[in-house]
């Protein structure tokens, strides 16, 4: 675990001394959030911008140790607690790897900022769905509706829907990015689906179990 923690430590002091590096280069104002078209539609300061990474990831690497501490299922984190480790790292690399496209793409206005962000996405996606239907009953991760934290068998059963609905949204968005209709928009169609059939599955198993 100590070696862990000292991992996630060196990703935080690559992403300042990458910050270090290519703070004078940077224009006053970065991108912080770019639009279905991949247009900046938001900046922010250059020294909030660069500097609200590597602090968030650091929040992240010494709050998740406390979080299964102060859980009222923490006896569950032993049953998953390298799936535990992998979510932590997953987030972290998630936003450094942000935190270098947001550089990149300040220091070079025709950076091929959808290239690089729906790469990633999907990375993640499929990492942590990956390993969703391993996670046990907790109060901080995955699908925390009252029915689910009620029962661990509606957990369960909730999580192995959720992957399979997951699988299927993958291959349709993976289709369509080949036809290209309305990407974005079937997108959001698909993902809305994924969350809210999961919740109605989910009550009707707990129904019937009680």
């Amino acid at each position: 675990m100590k070696k862990l923690f000292i991992y996630k430590l060196l990703i935080i002091l690559i992403m300042s001394i990458v910050w270090a590096y290519f703070y004078p280069k940077l224009p006053d104002l970065v991108p912080i959030h770019w639009w279905p078209d991949w247009t900046a539609d938001k900046m922010w300061s250059k020294l909030i911008n660069i500097l609200s990474f590597p602090i968030l990831n650091l929040a992240v690497t010494l709050l998740f140790p406390i979080l299964y501490k102060i859980d009222p299922k923490r006896e569950n984190y032993a049953k998953f607690s390298n799936i535990w480790e992998i979510i932590q790292f997953s987030i972290i690399w998630y936003f450094a790897y942000l935190y270098f496209v947001i550089i990149y793409a300040s220091l070079n206005n025709d950076a091929n900022v959808a290239q690089f962000m729906l790469v990633w996405i999907w990375v993640l996606f499929i990492i942590l769905w990956n390993f969703m239907w391993k996670i046990r009953q907790n109060y901080f991760v995955w699908i925390k509706l009252p029915w689910t934290l009620a029962n661990e068998e509606v957990w369960n059963k909730t999580h192995r829907f959720s992957w399979k609905l997951f699988v299927i949204w993958w291959i349709l968005i993976l289709l369509n990015s080949f036809i290209l209709f309305y990407p974005f928009i079937v997108f959001l169609i698909i993902l809305t689906f994924i969350i809210i059939l999961p919740w109605i599955y989910s009550y009707l198993i707990f129904k019937k179990h009680n």
